[in-house]
Parts: C-alpha cells; sequence; structure tokens
C-alpha cells in the first residue's frame, strides 16, 4: 500500500493595519513518487503503470525533462522504472535511476530523512515566501520529493517545485539548509506568477532591443527577488548544494559595485539593433546562469533591498507586481531620496532603458498611495 504523506503549514500574516485581508501561503510535501521507486526498486515487481500516468507530478517532471530533451516520455520512464524492478538499468540512463538500483539503502534512508522533515521543510519555505506575496491573495503549492530525475539539484513545473534525491543523499543532513534555501527560491517564483505582471520566460520571441531590455529586468525582477526572500550567503554545511550557494553568493555580494556596472554594461550592449536573440543569450548566460556564479541574481536582491529599505515591504511587493523596469526604476529614485545610505549606481544605460520602457505602464509611484511601512 502506498501512501502519500503530506506536511503542511500555513502561514497567516496582516500586512499592516489597513489592509482587509490576511495573507496565506500554504506548503505541502509530497513524497508519493519518491517511496514507489524506492519500493519497486530491485523488487521484481511489475510496475503500476496506472498510478505513474495519473500522478500529476510525475506528468508535470515529464513536462519539465521534456522541454530539454524529447526522449523524456512518460513511457520512457516506465520502461526504466520497470527495468529499475528487474534491478537493471537501461541506457541512456535518461531519469538516473541508476542511484536507487545501486544504492537503494542511501537513497530510501534520505527519503525517510525528507518526510520526517517534511513539516520543518514545509514551514521554512512558507514562512520565507509569505511576507513578500500580497495580502489579498492565497497561494497553495507543493514540494515533490523525487528519486529519479533528469535534475541533480531540483526544478520547478507546474506549481512544484522537485527537489532530487540522489543529488544530495549521500549528506542529507549537512545538505538540508541548503535545501530548505533552495525550495523557498524555487516556491517563490511559482509565487510571482500569481501576481507578477503576465510574463513569458520564451528567450527565443526577444528580437528587438527593447524586448531584450525588457527581458533583462524580467529576470533581474524574478531572479533578484527569489535571492532576496531566501537569502544564501549563510546557508551552513559542507555539502555540494550549499558549498556552491556560499561561494556564489560570497562573490556575487562583494564584488556588487562591479556587478551593477556589468548590469549596465549589458544593458547598452543590448541597445544595439543587430543579433538582438544572439547577444540576450549572451547577457542572460553572463548575467544569470551558473557559468558566472549567477551574478545578476545577486543585483537584483540588492535593489529590492534598497526598495524595501527606503520605501518599506508594502511598497516592495505592490512595485514587484508592476512592469519590471519599474523595480528598477524605484530604486532610482530610492537612491536619489537617500544618497547617503550605500544605494549603488543603477548606470545610464539601464536608466535610459527602464525609462523608454516605462513611459505606457503604471508607475512604481502608484504604490506609495495610502502605503504605510
Amino acid at each position: 500500500m502506498r501512501t502519500i504523506l503530506l506536511g503542511q503549514i500555513m502561514i497567516l500574516a496582516l500586512i499592516s493595519p489597513m489592509t482587509a485581508f490576511a495573507q496565506s501561503v500554504d506548503i505541502s510535501v509530497d513524497s508519493s513518487l519518491a517511496d514507489y521507486i524506492v519500493e519497486i526498486a530491485c523488487s521484481d515487481s511489475e510496475v503500476d503503470e496506472d498510478f505513474l500516468r495519473n500522478s500529476q507530478l510525475l506528468r508535470a517532471q515529464i513536462k519539465h525533462h521534456n522541454g530539454n530533451s524529447d526522449r523524456h516520455t512518460m513511457d520512457a520512464f516506465i520502461a526504466a522504472a520497470s527495468a529499475a524492478a528487474r534491478c537493471e538499468v537501461l541506457e541512456p540512463d535518461l531519469f538516473r535511476f541508476r542511484y536507487v538500483v545501486e544504492d537503494t539503502d542511501t537513497i530510501a534512508a534520505a527519503v525517510a530523512f525528507f518526510k520526517s522533515h517534511e513539516k520543518e521543510l514545509a514551514a521554512f519555505v512558507a514562512a520565507k515566501t509569505a511576507p513578500y506575496f500580497p495580502a489579498d491573495k492565497e497561494y497553495t503549492g507543493e514540494i515533490a520529493i523525487v528519486a529519479a530525475s533528469w535534475s541533480c539539484g531540483g526544478f520547478s513545473m507546474d506549481g512544484a517545485f522537485f527537489v532530487d534525491v540522489p543529488c544530495v543523499a549521500d549528506s542529507i543532513e549537512d545538505e538540508f539548509e541548503a535545501i530548505k534555501i533552495l525550495s523557498a527560491h524555487e516556491t517563490y517564483h511559482a509565487l510571482q506568477y500569481e501576481f507578477f505582471t503576465p510574463f513569458s520566460e520564451d528567450m527565443d520571441a526577444v528580437r528587438t532591443s527593447d524586448a531584450a531590455h525588457a527581458y533583462l529586468f524580467l529576470n533581474l525582477l524574478l531572479e533578484g527577488t527569489a535571492e532576496y526572500i531566501a537569502d544564501s550567503r549563510d546557508v551552513p554545511g559542507e555539502g555540494r548544494l550549499a558549498s556552491v550557494f556560499r561561494r556564489f553568493a560570497a562573490k556575487g555580494y562583494r564584488q556588487m559595485e562591479a556587478n551593477f556596472r556589468w548590469l549596465d554594461y549589458s544593458a547598452s550592449i543590448l541597445s544595439a539593433n543587430d543579433s538582438t536573440n544572439l547577444r540576450m543569450r549572451d547577457v542572460y548566460a553572463f548575467g544569470f546562469s551558473g557559468s558566472n556564479d549567477q551574478a545578476f541574481y545577486y543585483v537584483g536582491a540588492e535593489i529590492a533591498r534598497g526598495i524595501e529599505a527606503e520605501f518599506g515591504r508594502q511598497s516592495l511587493v505592490c512595485i514587484m507586481g508592476l512592469s519590471p523596469e519599474q523595480f528598477v526604476l524605484a530604486y532610482h529614485a530610492a537612491e536619489l531620496q537617500d544618497e547617503e545610505s550605500g544605494f549603488y549606481d543603477i548606470g545610464p544605460s539601464v536608466l535610459k532603458a527602464a525609462r523608454r520602457l516605462g513611459e505606457n505602464n503604471d508607475s512604481y509611484n502608484s504604490c506609495f498611495e495610502n502605503v504605510t511601512r
């Protein structure tokens, strides 16, 4: 018998005395997929295809993986699971069943650890994300624990964040704080879809200078605010995830002034109207990928910090819901209003692009009306 174990917590908080709504973020942890994969590994049993095909979480996982390669299908997953039940690993090992077949006990112990700490994980994620979610909205989401997936570390799809167990199984206790931070970061991306101005993350559509600047500011907002609500600087532990988080963050925050300059250089590069899509891809790889320690994540986090410090949290949340260039313009306004508080120069190319994009959009000033800090 398979049991889905859920750990839930709901955070209810009033943003200010003026607010008539309670803020609610409800997070659950679902271990059903991991439980089942551990259960069938080397069991010589028949795979329950109905369970797998009807699992909404597995369908979301396949959808994510299929975006990287069309070889990742439900049929391919079931074939791999059937082989794992016979204690075999198919080649290519598309879903990384190798770990659960060759080291079942370690994977099972890691899944058990997650299940015994699911309430702690759900509580942490809700506590980090709820204060930066509009008070008049509600969100219900899941953190799924998976024992066979293509992506080491984790991924988000269809409102759920998937934690890849094999990636952290060898040092699960040492990695747990990093997993909590990663889960909060990725869950916040799901919350962003609930209140941000509707947006597309399709880079293929970026063909003009204006579209490139808009895409740059969008990702600055998306990744910067997710880093801000789940600060990765002080993650303890010596596991792979924890060490990478600290290394990236230490460099990013230490080199903040230079990173703000690189943001301005990037805006200048995107001002040219030739090879725009290639320019955008290069800028994205430079600023938002791990190959350069995701430098612009920390610029975005600093922008969020500056806005909240000067204008208050309620204004920050309101500004995040506007067109992304308003995020940049609001930080510049904060910089001008308090030149003694260590704000970084937003840069002329960034400012020019943001002002041009903002001409026909609601201004960040609308977030200051009837707002108390």
